[in-house]
């Protein structure tokens, strides 16, 4: 019986734990990569509606890739466009292993999932929607191993 308590416990004292993280997510959504094949030429492209511009927020990045993924990094360009129409283009490197090649993130069979810090405590200016497009710029094409790519937006001022 103090097992079956003590177990409960830790179930409710992890639940509680994961809902404050997500009360802070405002967005956060992955697009399939058809076949682990991401070409150059295919870009993810992502919206979200921002209404509170008052705070600031983080924006991560989330790679799904498997184990037949030849490196250990991901070159993307990020083309982020405000709703006011002005666009900005940013190289980023994703470091999906560490020097011995194992993997970073959370990991099942042989998928991972990373959630990469792309911008810490940003400021969205004006009120609408937001896109963000992911492109690919390794030297491979296609670039074999990456099953998703996704974006995740986070408040890190609280709410008035």
């Amino acid at each position: 019986m103090k097992n079956i308590l003590i177990l409960l416990f830790s179930i409710s004292f992890t639940a509680l734990i994961f809902q404050g993280c997500e009360k802070n997510r405002v967005f956060e959504r992955n697009i399939s990569i058809e076949k682990s094949s991401w070409k150059n030429s295919d870009k993810v492209k992502l919206e979200v509606d921002v209404q509170d511009t008052s705070g600031t927020y983080n924006i991560y990045i989330n790679v799904r890739h498997n184990s037949i993924y030849p490196y250990s990094n991901l070159w993307v360009m990020i083309i982020t466009t405000s709703p006011d129409g002005n666009s900005q283009r940013q190289r980023v490197e994703i470091s999906l292993a560490n020097e011995e090649g194992a993997w970073h993130g959370e990991g099942m069979g042989d998928v991972w999932d990373l959630k990469y810090l792309a911008q810490q405590n940003a400021l969205f200016k004006v009120k609408g929607k937001y896109s963000f497009e992911f492109e690919q710029i390794m030297r491979q094409d296609p670039l074999l191993g990456i099953m998703a790519m996704g974006l995740r937006v986070e408040r890190t001022t609280p709410i008035n």
